[in-house]
């Protein structure tokens, strides 16, 4: 009986709970600011008009959006994601 209540409880909370964006820097100098549900996203490594961003994870969610700063002279702005985790967009 306790196995039984237990997984209920896991099932109706699972659906409950909101999804949470992922969006985790790991080098080439990107900054990540959250701003509710807005993500800032700065630095990244720039080379001519071309400016390089990278992740180690890059997920959001419905409501969620991944602002790309940069100077207004960029032509283009590249991001890998380097995890091993799916991105979900």
């Amino acid at each position: 009986m306790r196995y039984w209540f237990t997984s209920l409880w896991l099932f109706i909370f699972g659906f409950a709970l909101p999804a949470t964006a992922q969006i985790v820097p790991n080098g080439l100098g990107t900054q990540v600011t959250v701003n509710g549900q807005q993500f800032d996203i700065t630095g990244g490594t720039r080379a001519g008009a071309n400016l390089f961003h990278s992740f180690a994870k890059f997920g959001l969610s419905q409501a969620q959006i991944a602002h790309f700063l940069s100077n207004p002279s960029v032509r283009n702005i590249l991001a890998r994601v380097t995890g091993g985790d799916a991105s979900v967009i």
